[in-house]
């Protein structure tokens, strides 16, 4: 297969780690679709050797996987207060006043920019979920459903003014028209406003072994560098970054036309490290993809072991990222009963692949283990059932370690 690196256009991209066809892992199904086969696409991991970016080599078509999309950023309260941190200091920080314009893209369910309301700051979401963007105009937070790019860019100029902050959150590795949407953004911020990238940090993904962030929506998986040899080209730069503990590890990225703010420390700390650990090197990922199937042999134990004692185990969640574990290693419902979530777009429907139910968390009584596959709110989860391990429940967590917690280890996780 021919492959074309979706940054710099060149040829040399090596595939490192093959989970196999899957089905797009947000794609889930009703009961009354359960007869019919659903469509599967290859999900490759691949390096490109000429400018570092880690990628997939196959794209769903985004209206697939967006136009009808059940993920919301408003269900759980970490994503909440990591967003109300957020708007809080970048507000301070860039002394955004109001009638300031501050756009969204992929604002989902308005989540985010509802941080904003009463600041008089203005605002605008921009999301192609169509069912999402109903939900925020509903809150009064103004959105746009279609996908944005260097022509809706255009429009929102013209009908708004140029932004003084664009931000982009869990979305710039979702981007099939990558290089249009960076024209956009570029012509958007002008020569005063910041884009706000915040993305899963592919350093944080290796060092946890979080395969399960690839899926057929992250296109690409981003480090310093090989964001930063995207933004080259469009006439940005990163002038501040820093590590928030979102999804497992998250880099915030702000940039800004070139020369118009000088570049912190932050940036040249991070390169340095990058280079430390390897990250441009492919080696550095046969290792990783390499670690992924020893993850497999330790959770198919655990399972296997729970199975074998007869204890019943639920998934706990049914995030995209649980549908490329679940689907990569083989586990089904000869494992796992059933999955449990809060999310209502997702209850009384099948995962994709491996076809779990997903029951309400609420009704589903309890079992005697949640395999916990919303591992990135660990803490919050922690918390939140408490009682239940003190009674005798169990967690068992796949990443980034393969661990159970039960009531005797219970407190040295929290």
């Amino acid at each position: 297969m021919v492959r074309k690196c979706r940054v710099c256009g060149s040829r040399d991209v090596l595939p490192f780690l093959d989970l196999g066809d899957q089905p797009h892992g947000d794609s889930y199904l009703a009961k009354s679709e359960l007869l019919k086969k659903e469509p599967y696409y290859p999900l490759r991991a691949c390096f490109c050797s000429t400018c570092s970016t880690v990628q997939i080599d196959y794209t769903v078509p985004k209206e697939i996987m967006f136009e009808n999309y059940v993920y919301m950023s408003g269900t759980t309260k970490t994503l909440r207060a990591h967003f109300e941190e957020s708007t809080e200091r970048l507000i301070k920080r860039f002394g955004l006043k109001e009638d300031d314009l501050v756009v969204d893209i992929g604002s989902n369910d308005g989540t985010w920019l509802e941080c904003y309301q009463g600041s008089g700051i203005r605002t605008l979401g921009i999301d192609g979920a169509k069912n999402l963007a109903k939900i925020a105009n509903e809150k009064g937070i103004e959105t746009w459903d279609v996908f944005f790019n260097k022509k809706i860019a255009d429009k929102v100029i013209a009908k708004k003014g140029e932004a003084n902050l664009v931000t982009a959150a869990g979305v710039f590795f979702h981007l099939e028209e990558l290089h249009s949407v960076t024209e956009g953004i570029a012509a958007l911020i002008g020569e005063r406003g910041v884009l706000c990238v915040q993305a899963i940090y592919l350093g944080e993904m290796l060092r946890i072994g979080a395969f399960d962030q690839i899926y057929h929506e992250h296109l690409t998986y981003w480090t310093l560098r090989s964001i930063e040899y995207l933004l080259s080209l469009y006439n940005l730069e990163v002038f501040s970054v820093q590590l928030l503990p979102i999804h497992g590890g998250t880099a915030e990225y702000l940039i800004a036309k070139k020369g118009t703010r000088p570049a912190e420390a932050s940036v040249a700390a991070m390169r340095r490290d990058e280079k430390a650990r390897e990250l441009g090197e492919l080696e550095t990922y046969e290792d990783f993809a390499k670690r992924v199937w020893e993850i497999k042999k330790e959770v198919v134990s655990v399972l296997k072991k729970f199975k074998s004692q007869g204890r019943k185990v639920f998934a706990l969640g049914a995030p995209i990222k649980g549908a490329t574990l679940l689907n990569s290693f083989g586990i089904g419902t000869d494992l796992i009963e059933c999955a449990v979530e809060v999310n209502p777009l997702k209850i009384g429907k099948y995962m994709p692949g491996v076809r779990l139910p997903i029951r309400d968390e609420a009704q589903a009584g309890r079992p005697d283990a949640y395999f916990v596959l919303a591992w990135n709110f660990l803490p919050e989860l922690l918390k939140k059932m408490k009682n239940y391990i003190e009674a005798g429940g169990a967690f068992i967590v796949p990443v980034p370690k393969v661990i159970v917690i039960d009531k005797i280890n219970y407190s040295s996780h929290v």
